[in-house]
């Protein structure tokens, strides 16, 4: 939440929490975020501070209970005795252990009483003690943090809250006790009670909007994995999975509506599932990069995972320390990784690794801003708070992209891989296992319509004789240029095929005359004899043509075979003779 005039606030940081339809979709995130993030107003006409107040961060004073067994009479005894220092925005408290941080918080003045929230804007806090003044000189005590369950939360939300009314003329100061595991800088907001209402409902809006993208992408994941029987979409539905539930850990959401009865597990989740989410994020990158030729990547994300793994056991079973230290390190290590791998992807696989970068590098951009401030080198800002979750909103769909493409070129290279097994890779005709499997099929349709169907052998005459004058290459062109032919003359559903021995065969379905084969034949010798740029100027094609109209008289494919090579064989010896039927 941005600082304003409009409110009073003091700064707090909680460290170690850590296409174009696309672009439509960045700026509609970016866009509800600075709404949902939007500064509370202070009621107006009756309710508004006082004139003077300007909400200042020096208003607040801060002191160091280390032993973290203090009274409040005896905090408050140490502030009469000017032991405090002024609270700042940028100042990291020397928080741990049993050491606690007592602030002594000056409400704005009102003229009537007033409904407000006081708001630490902040899961993850360990202990937070609101201290309020009653009419009666006793005091009310407000507690919240992840050491209670947040159902019992004064206000159960996203981070600790607490509703108050300041009344008018109050004089005495309320105090702000806060206890953390590790060194923070805290932040709080004091908000009109029906500003904070509304704020509330665009969080979990877009937090909900969040939670229903990861659902949908989980949705398609499983259906893909289903379909395509690739592993990859389970990889990235379990990375998804953790790491989305990480960072609705990390905004308190999971908190407030998964786990809100389980205080160790919503202090623990905030750091087991992030490492589990990078480990996890390994794994998935490796799933794509497998095959590829690339060992070291597929090894070295292995490791990777692997010691994320040992952090995220660690964090479960031992505690925060002394693992904290390490996973920023670990996060870092990973993000170089990351990025190492997303682009030897891209130079590999252009298509597909493109999409994988862009998503990294989103993943990377939000990431790195909360990273570094857990490991205390950059201020506390809006991005070391929510960078997180819009790198990751936006990795999600940028992945998905890449997924699919991913996906397509699979399919197509198996597609290519069956062409192959049944396609003659020079002429483009069906190769000859094909082609006895057609003419077996038509023999069998032969036996219901003996009238249906024909046969056509087609052989290069002068293959040899171009072959000896002008070389290979054009030889192989004129078996290029008679299949083309063939094809030319084919109707639609015949098949056009290369006998391994080098004779083209054609295949007619239906009903067909004599005089109709008969003209096809002479068509196709035609189309050979004709000029081709596939051939040097003056060569042609000689084809020879044998046809086996129905009913056929042979009993068998390999019996018709051989006698429309004897025809063949017949009219090549004879240069005359160019077309003939079967007898």
């Amino acid at each position: 939440m941005p600082l304003s005039p409009s409110h009073w606030c003091l700064s707090c940081r909680v460290t170690g929490r850590s296409g174009r339809a696309l672009r439509a979709f960045v700026a509609w995130v970016l866009a509800a975020c600075w709404l949902a993030a939007g500064p509370p107003v202070l009621a107006q006409t009756g309710s508004a501070p006082a004139s003077g107040w300007l909400g200042r961060q020096g208003e607040a004073l801060v002191l160091v209970d280390t032993s973290g067994q203090q009274t409040l009479a005896q905090v408050q005894q140490r502030f009469a005795n000017g032991e405090a220092t002024p609270a700042s925005a940028e100042r990291i408290m020397p928080a741990g252990g049993a050491t606690a941080l007592w602030y002594q918080l000056a409400l704005p003045a009102v003229r009537e009483p007033t409904p407000l929230v006081l708001a630490l804007p902040h899961p993850g806090m360990n202990h937070v003690d609101l201290y309020r003044p009653q009419a009666d000189g006793s005091w009310q005590v407000l507690r919240s943090g992840d050491s209670i369950p947040v159902s019992q939360w004064p206000v159960p939300y996203l981070h600790p809250a607490f509703e108050l009314v300041q009344q008018p003329g109050e004089a005495r100061a309320s105090y702000l006790r806060v206890q953390h595991s590790h060194p923070i800088s805290v932040r709080w907001s004091v908000w009109p009670a029906r500003d904070f209402q509304a704020s509330s409902k665009r969080w979990h809006f877009l937090l909900g909007a969040y939670a229903g993208l990861v659902a949908l992408v989980l949705v398609i994941c499983t259906v893909n994995a289903y379909f395509w029987r690739d592993a990859i979409h389970f990889y990235y539905a379990a990375y998804v999975l953790v790491i989305a539930s990480g960072q609705l850990s990390l905004t308190g959401l999971a908190g407030e509506y998964f786990w809100p009865d389980n205080p160790w597990w919503n202090d623990v989740a905030s750091n087991v599932l992030p490492v589990t989410g990078a480990a996890l994020g390994h794994l998935f990158l490796r799933g794509l990069v497998v095959g590829r030729g690339g060992r070291w990547a597929t090894r070295l994300m292995l490791v990777m995972a692997g010691v994320g793994a040992l952090l995220a056991l660690g964090f479960l079973f031992v505690g925060r320390n002394p693992f904290f230290a390490i996973s920023g390190p670990y996060y870092l290590a990973s993000f170089v990784v990351y990025l190492a791998v997303a682009l030897w992807y891209a130079w590999r696989i252009p298509r597909v690794g493109l999409w994988v970068l862009a998503g990294v590098l989103a993943m990377l951009a939000g990431a790195v801003f909360p990273v570094l401030r857990n490991m205390q080198l950059v201020p506390v800002s809006f991005m070391t708070q929510y960078g997180a979750q819009l790198g990751v909103a936006l990795e999600i769909p940028l992945l998905l992209i890449a997924l699919y493409l991913r996906n397509r070129e699979r399919r197509d290279n198996r597609a290519r891989i069956d062409t192959m097994d049944r396609i003659d890779p020079l002429t483009g005709a069906v190769n000859h296992r094909v082609m006895l499997e057609r003419l077996h099929q038509l023999l069998i349709h032969q036996l219901r319509e003996p009238s249906s169907g024909a046969v056509l052998r087609v052989r290069i005459g002068n293959i040899q004789a171009l072959r000896d004058e002008y070389g290979l290459q054009v030889a192989q062109m004129a078996l290029v240029h008679a299949g083309a032919c063939i094809t030319q003359v084919a109707r639609e559903g015949d098949t056009v095929a290369r006998h391994r021995e080098g004779d083209f065969v054609l295949i007619l379905k239906g009903r067909v005359t004599r005089d109709q084969l008969s003209e096809m034949g002479q068509r196709l010798i035609a189309r050979g004899l004709a000029p081709s740029e596939l051939l040097p100027p003056g060569a042609v094609l000689q084809l020879k043509v044998a046809i086996a109209a129905a009913p056929f008289q042979t009993a068998g494919v390999a019996l018709l075979l051989q006698a429309l090579e004897a025809v063949v064989t017949e009219m090549a010896a004879r240069p005359g003779k160019a077309l003939r039927f079967v007898a």
